[in-house]
């Protein structure tokens, strides 16, 4: 049986040696303990209110939609059935709009050699059907391999949903899209084939968003041509730029606007468009045309012209960089750095999430992030071999960035950490996250050496075992960054799966926490 405390006691408990202190910035109230096998496996979260939260859940090998209120109580676990007519489908997205549920899924057909999207809508209340199932969209494929690719997005209010159909790939052409636009009933808008006005080999889209007025927008990276491109790269200067396409329901061409920055390598460029239409874009900068950051920056764009009207930047100095690095990792960053004549910089970070604040300021967080494979192979007595593919997946420190009204970057807040798991999806990696007033917290799995880190100490990497720990990270008004433990166990302890947790409300934090097969779902209410 699973145990699970709130720090609210007068007992500090230990972990690893090291005495926790206790938080009084949150209490936390769980949920009855469940079982996988019992009531089925937590899948993800689909949606959520104030006052509901709506997850997949896995139980042999059916996917069940489950709706549990404030207190993790069930509302309802309803079936959601992949066969239909005799045909499996694959589940693509399931959506809460008001007070309607939309299950989106795919099927190819082999005979008619096609990739269809298709839409189911249930009543919220019940999730009893509403009408019958209907093919939303379609396109020719040769192969399932190659069957092209569907998204599903909403814009900020929730009122116009953008269906994305990913033509099947073309050599040497332009890379194709179909648009199809809808209200939120699912009445359609405009709809519209589009080709990009670049060949697939200089251009490469990293997202796509649909407006409150449903003007579809995408961004993407125009790289140069292989002669301009080599010339760039002997100057250290950037071989692409990013690219701001806007289609209407014109039938024109789309609006094509370049963001560009003198003297920055822009990274990661993450957007975020407000219910009002405007347009924030954020993200890391450097140097050189490589993927090492040397600083942040923060750009609003005008939402007629997509023109930048105000941009913000703040260089990382040595100290920040080198922040919790011990002084061997110092030594040999400064090392890599002075052997290629660079400044020092950071590397591998994403910029996650801008979340508004309700003073009209912003937030931004980035991660660093890592991802590879390594193959072993191994002999046997029998002259055999066995090779073993193994997924690596790296969470690292996490970068907040606070933003002010005015749009002006105020300061940079380092939160140090250390995951790395394999084969797994990084499921217990990463962080979640609530801005709340001037504070911001984060929530992630970590070792309980870290809980009383200092500058320059070694940041011991989160393992599963004794020493685990659900730390709570929180960063005030001025950027200071605090660490405390969230949960402590006598024996064993729980981990959670941060980026399933939600902000409900103004003030808490939905989370799941298991071990092995037994679970639960907790809320965190920050003081």
């Amino acid at each position: 049986m699973i145990k699970l405390f709130a720090l609210t006691t007068a007992l500090a408990l230990t972990v690893g040696g090291f005495a926790q202190s206790r938080t009084e910035r949150a209490s936390v109230e769980w949920g009855a303990e469940m079982n996988d096998s019992k009531d089925g496996a937590f899948d993800q979260v689909v949606g959520f209110t104030d006052e509901h939260v709506y997850m997949t859940v896995v139980q042999k090998k059916e996917i069940f939609l489950r709706k549990m209120d404030a207190r993790h109580h069930i509302v309802y676990q309803k079936l959601v059935p992949m066969e239909i007519n005799k045909d499996d489908h694959s589940m693509k997205e399931i959506m809460v709009i008001g007070d309607r549920i939309l299950v989106f899924s795919t099927f190819y057909d082999k005979k008619e050699k096609q990739n269809s999207l298709y839409l189911r809508v249930f009543n919220e209340a019940d999730m009893s059907p509403v009408g019958r199932i209907q093919r939303l969209a379609a396109m020719s494929a040769e192969r399932r391999s190659s069957a092209g690719y569907f998204t599903v997005r909403t814009s900020p209010n929730e009122e116009v949903i953008l269906i994305n159909q990913l033509v099947p790939f073309e050599k040497e052409g332009r890379e194709r899209f179909k648009l199809n636009v809808y209200d939120k009933e699912m009445t359609p808008m405009w709809e519209r084939s589009v080709d990009l006005p670049y060949l697939d080999s200089e251009f490469s889209v990293v997202e796509t968003r649909v407006t409150n007025d449903g003007s579809v927008i995408m961004i993407g990276n125009k790289y140069a041509e292989k002669r301009e491109a080599k010339e760039l790269r002997k100057d250290g200067k950037a071989t692409y730029e990013y690219h701001l396409l806007t289609y209407q329901n014109d039938g024109g061409e789309p609006d094509d606007h370049p963001i560009r920055v003198a003297d920055k390598f822009l990274q990661d460029l993450t957007l975020n468009i407000g219910e009002e239409g405007d347009i924030l874009c954020g993200g890391f900068y450097g140097n050189k045309g490589t993927f090492a950051i040397s600083g942040t920056f923060f750009l609003s764009l005008d939402r007629e012209t997509k023109q930048i009207n105000h941009s913000s930047f703040k260089e990382f100095d040595r100290d920040f960089i080198t922040q919790y690095m011990t002084e061997k990792e110092e030594a040999k960053a400064t090392k890599r750095a002075d052997k290629k004549g660079e400044e020092l910089e950071l590397y591998s970070y994403e910029l996650r999430e801008i979340v508004r604040r309700e003073d009209g300021g912003a937030v931004m967080v980035g991660e660093q992030y890592r991802f590879y494979v390594t193959t072993t192979t191994t002999s046997n007595p029998n002259g055999g071999t066995t090779t073993t593919t193994t997924y690596h997946y790296i969470y690292n420190d996490i970068i907040v960035v606070n933003v002010d009204p005015m749009g002006e970057i105020e300061w940079a807040a380092k939160v140090p950490k250390r995951q790395h798991s394999t084969n797994d999806g990084g499921r217990y990696s990463s962080y979640a996250m609530v801005v709340k007033d001037d504070n911001i917290y984060l929530v992630f799995n970590d070792n309980g050496k870290n809980l009383f880190l200092n500058p320059g100490d070694k940041v011991e990497p989160f393992r599963y075992g004794k020493e685990m720990l659900i730390t709570l990270a929180t960063i005030n008004g001025e950027g200071k960054v605090s660490r405390e433990a969230l949960l402590s166990q006598e024996k064993r302890e729980a981990m959670t799966r941060p980026k399933s947790g939600v902000q409900i409300g103004d003030d808490r934090l939905f989370i799941y926490a298991n071990w092995r097969k037994e679970h639960r779902f907790g809320t965190v209410t920050f003081n």
